[in-house]
């Protein structure tokens, strides 16, 4: 049975993929907060020791967690640009130079973090946020150029708007419906829409996709957010 360690898998985008993950017949390690908690270093070193074990068998690495709090950056304070980064980027590198060397040994792996739209372009009042994504879509160009000769494949999905608690906390109903008039298919995305993609990115189908940035957006970013 193959093995998945998915971290944010209690979020709404992260415990669709935990779905999709058991209903292909995967085991699923996802950790809760008070197991690893991304925005502590201490924590995810403990994680990584107390399971080291178990993680030895681990197929697909997927980082599904994130925080994005809004906000004009001059307002912002640096310790929460830290903590966002830490969250979103930081503890999901200190991971994967845990799993590069298993990896490497096995000649095989799938690594996937979940980025954003944000990763690629961002929005006013967004800064940590997108700081963290660009730095992650980075992060995991650069694995799979140094873990490609071992066969390990490593990529981003960016979703575009994802119906979630998270986006419907940071943006009003109107702010919603202007999202859905300018996505080409209409509607924003269930987070299953997601997990299907990540699936595929991390399962033995994919074989030569590596080193991108998936974008799943419903045809935004191809000149929708225009209208």
């Amino acid at each position: 049975m193959r093995k998945a360690l998915i971290l944010g898998g209690d979020g709404g985008i992260g415990s669709a993929i935990c779905r999709e993950f058991r209903r292909n017949g995967w085991k699923v390690l996802a950790p809760a907060i008070k197991e690893c908690d991304l925005s502590s270093p201490d924590s995810v070193e403990r994680y990584l020791a107390a399971n080291a074990g178990a993680l030895k068998g681990v197929d697909a690495l997927v980082h599904s967690a994130g925080i994005n709090e809004p906000g004009p950056f001059e307002k912002i304070g640096m310790a929460d640009f830290e903590r966002i980064a830490q969250v979103n980027t930081f503890s999901f590198v200190r991971v994967m130079q845990h799993f590069a060397p298993l990896f490497k040994k096995k000649r095989r792996g799938h690594i996937l973090a979940i980025s954003s739209l944000y990763g690629g372009f961002s929005r006013a009042g967004r800064m940590p946020y997108a700081l963290s994504k660009h730095g992650l879509n980075g992060a995991v160009k650069t694995a799979a150029l140094e873990l490609g000769p071992y066969g390990v494949i490593a990529n981003t999905l960016s979703p575009g708007f994802v119906d979630t608690p998270l986006t419907r906390k940071n943006n009003g109903q109107a702010v919603i419906r202007s999202f859905e008039e300018r996505i080409p298919l209409g509607f924003l995305a269930a987070p299953a829409d997601i997990a299907r993609a990540a699936y595929f990115l991390c399962s033995p189908q994919n074989t030569y996709i590596t080193g991108q940035d998936i974008v799943a957006d419903g045809g935004y970013s191809a000149g929708g957010f225009q209208k």
